[in-house]
């Protein structure tokens, strides 16, 4: 039997490859991120302002739709790690997901890749510095003032829900259309049915009937120079990031399952000893 040292010899190596392209796709956001944090002191108030703007947004669908694809993400990255594994050990044609050592292998790395590329992704707080960089950038302080002021009426609100359904959809659209989302997994069911729940509840809540009084004001702003460009700011620029979040952590599961290979040396063994 191979010792246990020698376990993993030549595919832990790729550890250092896979992080290095995870890292790459993240340096530019790194940049962005230190810079805002080294200019944060210096203007309070427009801080102060740009949270508010954040604020009148929620990100729960895009956020359970991310939730889900980094799910399968992380199944497919240790699928892929285990099936290496049995290569690299000669394991045979019954190391396979029907195996229940491969199943309890798969639960244990599972249980260590999920978190690290998940929780970080569903509050949102990687996004908050370069979405203040791309508010300042975009819009003075007038116009931020201006949105948050319309924002907090109720016909705001709507809008503001009608740009966060789009920002989920343009998402859902590019992970499906390049083919990232795959079909469902059976044990991600539960999973899939919350994030078409929230969807389809945002999706009816951002409902409204542009015949009504305030329906004059949606228009308005909808065919305004600023709300024109708020909308197009936010579905390209927030859109676009949410994308290569997306990749950043899809790459991630797969050092993550790398770098805690030892977790399923006992379930290695046991499999070693039954055939």
């Amino acid at each position: 039997m191979m010792s246990k040292s020698g376990i993993f010899t030549r595919i832990n190596d790729r550890v250092i490859l896979i992080s290095r392209k995870a890292k790459a796709l993240s340096a530019h956001s790194i940049s962005v991120v230190v810079f805002t944090l080294l200019l944060s002191p210096l203007v309070p108030a427009a801080n102060d302002s740009v949270n508010d703007l954040w604020s009148a947004h929620s990100f729960d669908s895009t956020s359970a739709i991310g939730t889900y694809f980094l799910k399968q993400e992380s199944y497919f990255s240790v699928g892929k790690f285990l099936r290496q594994v049995g290569i690299e050990r000669e394991l045979g044609p019954q190391w396979n997901r029907d195996n229940p050592w491969w199943r309890q292998a798969e639960e244990a790395l599972i249980e260590r890749v999920e978190p690290g590329v998940i929780v970080n992704y569903q509050t949102y707080e990687w996004m908050r510095p370069e979405w203040a960089t791309i508010v300042k950038n975009k819009f003075s302080e007038q116009e931020i003032e201006q949105l948050i002021a319309h924002f907090k009426t109720n016909i705001g609100l709507k809008q503001a829900s009608v740009i966060d359904h789009s920002i989920a959809r343009q998402v859902m659209m590019s992970l499906t259309f390049s083919g990232k989302l795959k079909s469902p997994l059976k044990h991600l069911q539960g999973d899939l049915e919350s994030m078409q729940k929230i969807y389809h509840r945002e999706e009816e809540s951002m409902q409204f009937v542009t015949t009504e009084l305030d329906g004059a004001d949606a228009q308005a702003f909808a065919l305004s120079r600023l709300g024109k460009k708020y909308f197009t700011t936010l579905i390209i620029s927030v859109t676009g990031r949410i994308n290569e979040e997306l990749d950043h952590l899809s790459l991630r599961s797969e050092a993550l399952a790398l770098e805690n290979a030892q977790a399923i040396d006992p379930y290695v063994f046991g499999f070693l000893e039954d055939y």
